[in-house]
């Protein structure tokens, strides 16, 4: 039951940062005319939520044993890496300041793998 929580929480973490990601990126691309980029800051920054996202996931699938391993980090980093920027964006009164809910998404499936771990 406890792996199978851990696969929702990773999932829907993962959904909000790729999709969020895209959401942004998606508008912002269409309204800018032909040869002015969003690079390098807005990119940068939509780039690494939905990397972070796809390596949280990355890290609860492929962490499937009792034992723990080199992809039971992921989770965290991902966490950690989610907050940071939230609390980036909170400073700076951003949309990425809803990147909280995806860290703690995260950082609740690190916990339960952890906990299933021991």
């Amino acid at each position: 039951m406890k792996r199978i929580i851990e696969w929702i929480l990773a999932v829907l973490g993962t959904i909000l940062c790729v999709g969020g990601a895209a959401s942004i990126w998606i508008p912002q691309a269409a309204s800018n005319p032909p040869g002015i980029s969003m690079l390098p800051m807005p990119a940068i920054l939509l780039i690494g939520v939905a990397l972070l996202g796809v390596l949280g996931l990355s890290g609860i699938a492929y962490d499937p044993r009792q034992s723990a391993s080199r992809w039971a980090v992921l989770p965290w980093v991902a966490c950690g890496g989610l907050l940071g920027l939230g609390i980036l964006g909170e400073v700076v009164v951003s949309v990425i300041a809803l990147l909280g809910v995806p860290a703690l998404l995260f950082g609740g499936a690190a916990v339960i793998a952890d906990r299933r771990r021991k």
